[in-house]
This record gives structure tokens, C-alpha cells and sequence, in this order.
């Protein structure tokens, strides 16, 4: 066996091992895999074969183009159905070549790899392993290929292959075990594809009746638009469009955050199209791309999601500071949990209904098995979703995978008010007491949580990646180890809501040692982002500290930012992160976010072969995923958000409010008084 043929089948092996699409170690059940054998008949498959064999060798050239062997999908765009599993350590005997003996091993593999100036290691840290050079061997011999063929469906996999070569090829000591096969129409009819159909059904029939009365109110019959039902064009497409790209002024609005907004969820959307699950066939080029420097900025997406929290804490307490007392919060403790439900719970039922049913049938392709997978959690877990205990009650399964952001965000604002009953008390050492005590609590119990499980300090840190599923649930969904920019957040939202419409006046050397400083914090997060991700990289003390205070120090510099553009000291960035330009991204961003990944999914499960990796496609790829996310958010925060969040506005606030009647005379009030209090007087 030539050297290009074994490192070949090594771009394989790594590809597969552990799949970057989730091999998976039980299939969904979201396909109906019975029809695979009900379909099955050996004489139908004999025939087919000889006659593709005989009379149509350009079918045939088809159905073994779009099988296993590199490239892929030079004659047509059949997709792969039958997947088998090939271990690696085996023995080829050729019983017509004397003394023929090819063998594929693990020891074999390892030596070919270190001539072409590759790390063996590094297969092993692909597949999760730990091994030292002592047993490289070893442990790739208990790796199996994982590969792809086309066959009629009316053939097992031993069948096809058989009648295709006219032989046995476990004559030869070759060895597989089959996978899985897909058919056409194997997506079964669930309750939750009629759900969809009813939902957004009658969501669609409530948009054109609410538009046509909207339409017609306003136009037709020109009515004044403050007396058109808010009720009836709540669904109303024209309005709600309107609403979205209507700016009003406010000077008391916090005009930064949405340029911060819109370039935190450009970022994340950035992140995850680099790390999405596609299959590459320079795999080993991916790798070396991760530890490049220029994947660092790619890295630390992760903390977009930090703004994010450190934003709604932000305006939790900017908002409502001066409006609400201790007690009227107590009192109306019910609507401020029932707000903010209502404030995520449009979107996110309708990806989840969407998870669950509409996206399955889009497309399908020989990678789809990974969007199954996505289908069958929200299938089974969607109400964990819905009541935003994902990130606990099933972290490796949560339907909607990138929802554990919601269940943080949920569950911090559930346990605010311990915090806001203080803040909110009018007493400023009672509200500062509470904001420092909470921050201290947080990340005192979030070391000693670090320190005590010892994990990585990454989720795409090759070296550990083994250990990627203990950081997950237990770092990076952890609420406990997530929860302090938040905190600080709600710090910095009484400290604007205190110093609004004041001039706060702050020596020019202090405003540059603040920017240097918080320059400086940024610029730490990203340089040891760069290090953890090192393949050299071993160092749990920096782990742990990292873990505990790498997000703290992301958000005081962000908290600074936000300071510093709001009284006057922000000069480009301020003018920056205001443009106009920002706005809608900012008020779509939701959408954004929750939408985005499910696109991303579609295209990967889709994808028909193993691509080719470069930055440079990578990022036009991003930019297609950005303008299909940009365009499917602003769709549905028209026709769902908008809609859901007049209605529970009117719900919440009575309905419509009447116009004032002028105040009534002096004397009128004074004897309605009299009659109620008896002799009182004013």
C-alpha cells in the first residue's frame, strides 16, 4: 500500500473519528428506518446490478462516483445513503498473488504520518484520545473509518458490493460493519409536523387579516392611526415594518448599546460558522488554522455572549430604577417575570416548533444525520427548552443547541429581584451593598467551583478535547460560572441611572488610564484565548484563573465602554457604535441569534461532499449565513415578535389607554370630596 493511498485514508480517519457530524452512536429515530428492509429484495438487486453492468455503465459510474474514494461528485449530485463503519487494523490477503500481505495498522499509519512532518498526536487529540508516542499504534488501531456509499435501494450493503465485483471481498480478510441506510421519504409524519402546520397556519391567516384591516383603515378609509385598534393590527405587516425602521430620539436611551448589539451577534455568527460541523477534506489544515493567531479573534467569540449578559444587566436596572419601589416590586413581582417570559417566548417557540418539524423536510443530503439529531432533542426535550432549564435538566441534548444562553439569561432575571428589592429601596448603600455583595458571591463560589473540577479552559482546545462535554455542562451552561457580568451589568445600570442627565467631569488623565486599563483587559482575554488553544498548552492553575476571571475582566472593560460613550468620553468608538446603521441589526439581534444556527445546520447536513478549508471560504460563507440570518430575523420579528409583543403589552397594560378628559372645575372636585369624606374640607 503506497504512502499517498495510507495518509489519504489518515484525512479520512480523522474526518471520522468522532465525526465532525456526530457519528452517532444510536441513530435518531426521526427516520423510518424500517422501510430500509421492507424494500430489501435480492433477486430486483441482482437484476439492477447486471443490468447497470451490461447495459448502462454510466448509472453505475454514478452510483460508485457518489461512494466512497477521493474526490467525490464528478459526474453527478446523487446523495450518499448507506454508511459503513471499517476498522483500521486490518490484514488484506490476496489469495491470487502469492506471498500478497497489505496491511493497514495503527503502527503503519503513525509512521506515515511523522514523514509527512505531521504530529500523530494529533489524530489522537481529534478522536478525544490521550497516548504518548509509546502507543500511538495502539490506540489507532481501535479507530474504525467512517464511509459513505450509493447503492440501489434494494440492496444490503454485502449484496452491492458482491455483484458489483463479482466476489466476496471478505475473501480478502476485509472487514466492515454497516452503519445505517437512508432512503427517500424515510422522514416520518409526527404530531409535531401538524402542529407546525395548524401554529403557523393560523399565524398566517391572522398577518393577512390584521394587514388588509390595516391597509384598509388607513388608507381607504383614512382613519386618524391612534384610533385604529392596536388589537386588530397587531399582526399587521405594514405597521410592525414601519415600527421596526422608525426611529424615534430619546435621550435617555442608551444609543451605544446597539452598535455593541449588532457587532456582538455579527461576531457570534462569525464564530459559529468557522466551528460548524462541516466535513473537510484537509482536516489537518483546520487544526493548524486553530492554533493560528488569526484564529484568536475567531475564538473568542465566546464572548459575545458575556456582552450580551453584561448588557441585559445593563438595562434591567437602567430601566426600571426610579419607576419601581421595594414594594411595588413585591407586589407586581408576577408581572415582571411574566414580562420577560413573554419577551423571549414568541421567538423562541416558534424555532422550536420549527426544530422540530419544518426544518427536518427542507433538505437532506448525506450529512443530515446531525440536523436528525437536532430534530429528535426538541422532539423529546422541548418543553425543558420552553421552561428555560435546559443547561441542567439535559445539557448534551438541549433542543435548540445554542438556547443554554436563554436559560442563563432567564434564570439570573428569576433571581434578580433579591437584588433589585434593594437597589430599588431609594437607599444608595442599601443598592451598592446588595450589587458588591452579589458580584463577590458570584465569583467566590465560581473559583472554588474552578478550582475544585479543574477543567479546561476552552470547548475548542484539541488537547483536552476529550474533556469538551465536562466543560460544557459544567462551566460553560453553568449559570453559577456564567453569571458575573451580568452582575456587573446591573452595577453599571445604577451607576448610569443615578449620574443621568448629570455632566460628570473626570480629569483627562484619568479618563486615558481608564481606557488603557480596559484596553488592556480586552487585550489580555484575547492573548490568552491564543494560549489555552496552544497544542503545548498544560497549565490547570491558568486554566482555573482563566475560567474564573477571564469574563469578570471582559466585563469591567465593557462596563467602562459603556460608561465612557454615555458622558461624553468616547469619542470615535461612541460615534461609531451609535451610526444609525446599527439599529435594526440591534433590534433584530434576538431573531438573529436564535435563527442563525438552524440555517447553518441545514447547509452543513446538506453539504453533498467533504469540502475544501480556507479562511477566505470560510468567510464568504459567513457573510452568506449573516445576510440569510439578517433577512429570516427581520422576517419573523415582523410577523411573530412584533405581533406577540403588542398583544402582551395590551395584556399587560389594561388594553389601550383611553384619552384623558379635561380636569374637571375646582368646586365640582371639592363637593365630590365633601360627599365622600363627609364635613372634611381641603
Amino acid at each position: 500500500m503506497s504512502t499517498s493511498t495510507i495518509v489519504g485514508l489518515v484525512l479520512i480517519l480523522v474526518q471520522n473519528v468522532n465525526s465532525q457530524l456526530g457519528a452517532p452512536d444510536t441513530i435518531p429515530d426521526v427516520f423510518d428506518f424500517d422501510l430500509y428492509e421492507r424494500v430489501l429484495d435480492p433477486e430486483l438487486c441482482r437484476s439492477q446490478v447486471e443490468y447497470m453492468k451490461t447495459e448502462n455503465q454510466l448509472l453505475l459510474l454514478k452510483f460508485q462516483d457518489v461512494s466512497f474514494k477521493i474526490p467525490t461528485g464528478f459526474l453527478s449530485n446523487v446523495n450518499t445513503n448507506d454508511f459503513v463503519q471499517v476498522p483500521v487494523n486490518q490484514e488484506i490477503r490476496l489469495p491470487f498473488i502469492e506471498g500478497s500481505n497489505g496491511v493497514l495498522s495503527g503502527e503503519l499509519l503513525a509512521d506515515e504520518l511523522r514523514k509527512t512532518g505531521r504530529d500523530p498526536e494529533l489524530v489522537l487529540r481529534s478522536a478525544g484520545q490521550r497516548a504518548d508516542n509509546s502507543n500511538l499504534g495502539s490506540v489507532l488501531d481501535n479507530l474504525t473509518l467512517r464511509l459513505g456509499m450509493c447503492m440501489p435501494q434494494t440492496c444490503t450493503t454485502e449484496e452491492w458490493v458482491t455483484r458489483l465485483v463479482n466476489f466476496n471481498v471478505s475473501v480478502f480478510g476485509f472487514k466492515y460493519e454497516e452503519e445505517y441506510c437512508r432512503l427517500p421519504n424515510d422522514k416520518r409524519w409526527v404530531a409535531a409536523d401538524y402542529v407546525a402546520i395548524v401554529v403557523f397556519s393560523f399565524i398566517a391567516v391572522l398577518t393577512v387579516l390584521s394587514t388588509c384591516y390595516d391597509l384598509h383603515s388607513t388608507f381607504t378609509l383614512k382613519i386618524d392611526p391612534k384610533k385604529i385598534s392596536p388589537l386588530y393590527k397587531s399582526f399587521s405587516v405594514y405597521t410592525n415594518t414601519r415600527r421596526l425602521v422608525t426611529f424615534a430620539p430619546n435621550p435617555n436611551a442608551l444609543d451605544c448599546l446597539d452598535g455593541l448589539r449588532a457587532i456582538s451577534i455579527m461576531w457570534v455568527i462569525l464564530g459559529h460558522t468557522f466551528s460548524m460541523y462541516n466535513v473537510f477534506a484537509n482536516l489537518l489544515d483546520v487544526f493548524d488554522f486553530l492554533v493560528s493567531r488569526g484564529a484568536t479573534f475567531i475564538q473568542s467569540g465566546v464572548f459575545a455572549v458575556d456582552t450580551f449578559l453584561t448588557m441585559a444587566g445593563i438595562l434591567l436596572v437602567y430601566t426600571t430604577v426610579g419607576k419601581m419601589t421595594s414594594r411595588s416590586l413585591l407586589k407586581t413581582i408576577h408581572l415582571f417575570y411574566l414580562n420577560r417570559i413573554m419577551r423571549l417566548f414568541p421567538l423562541l417557540g416558534a424555532i422550536v416548533l420549527l426544530e422540530a418539524s419544518v426544518f427536518h423536510r427542507v433538505a437532506d443530503g448525506p450529512y443530515w444525520l446531525t440536523v436528525a439529531r437536532n430534530v429528535e432533542r426538541c422532539r423529546n426535550w422541548w418543553w425543558s427548552t420552553l421552561l428555560y432549564v435546559q443547561n441542567y435538566v439535559n445539557p448534551n441534548d438541549i433542543c435548540i443547541q445554542h438556547s443554554w444562553y436563554l436559560a442563563i439569561d432567564m434564570q439570573l432575571h428569576i433571581i434578580s429581584p433579591l437584588i433589585l428589592v434593594w437597589v430599588f429601596s431609594g437607599k444608595r448603600s442599601y443598592a451598592w451593598s446588595a450589587l458588591i455583595g452579589s458580584i463577590l458571591a458570584f465569583l467566590v463560589s465560581g473559583t472554588v467551583f474552578n478550582f475544585f473540577f479543574n477543567l479546561p479552559s476552552s470547548n475548542a482546545s484539541i488537547v483536552r478535547l476529550a474533556e469538551q462535554a465536562d466543560y460544557m455542562d459544567k462551566f460553560y451552561q453553568n449559570t453559577l460560572t456564567r453569571g458575573s457580568p451580568f452582575l456587573f451589568g446591573m452595577a453599571m445600570g445604577y451607576l448610569l441611572n443615578i449620574t443621568k442627565g448629570k455632566k460628570i467631569k473626570i480629569h483627562l488623565a484619568v479618563v486615558l488610564a481608564a481606557w488603557v486599563i480596559a484596553i488592556a483587559m480586552f487585550g489580555t482575554v484575547f492573548y490568552i484565548t491564543y494560549e489555552v488553544l496552544q497544542l503545548d498548552w498544560n497549565n490547570q492553575l491558568a486554566d482555573n484563573l482563566y475560567n474564573s476571571f477571564a469574563r469578570p475582566l471582559w466585563a469591567i472593560a465593557l462596563c467602562w465602554l459603556v460608561f465612557a460613550c454615555v458622558h461624553g468620553y468616547g469619542g470615535p468608538i461612541n460615534w461609531f457604535l451609535c451610526l444609525q446603521f446599527w439599529k435594526i441589526p440591534a433590534r433584530i439581534s434576538y431573531a438573529m441569534y436564535l435563527f442563525h444556527y438552524s440555517f447553518m445546520f441545514i447547509a452543513a447536513g446538506a453539504q453533498l461532499r467533504p469540502i475544501y478549508f480556507s479562511v477566505a471560504q470560510s468567510l464568504f460563507d459567513y457573510l452568506a449565513h449573516l445576510f440569510l440570518a439578517t433577512m429570516a430575523a427581520f422576517v419573523v420579528t415582523v410577523l411573530i415578535d412584533a405581533p406577540f409583543s403588542t398583544l402582551t403589552k395590551l395584556l399587560l397594560g389594561g388594553g389601550a389607554k383611553r384619552p384623558r378628559r379635561p380636569p374637571p372645575p375646582v368646586d365640582k372636585v371639592a363637593n365630590d370630596i365633601q360627599q365622600e369624606n363627609g364635613n372634611t374640607r381641603i
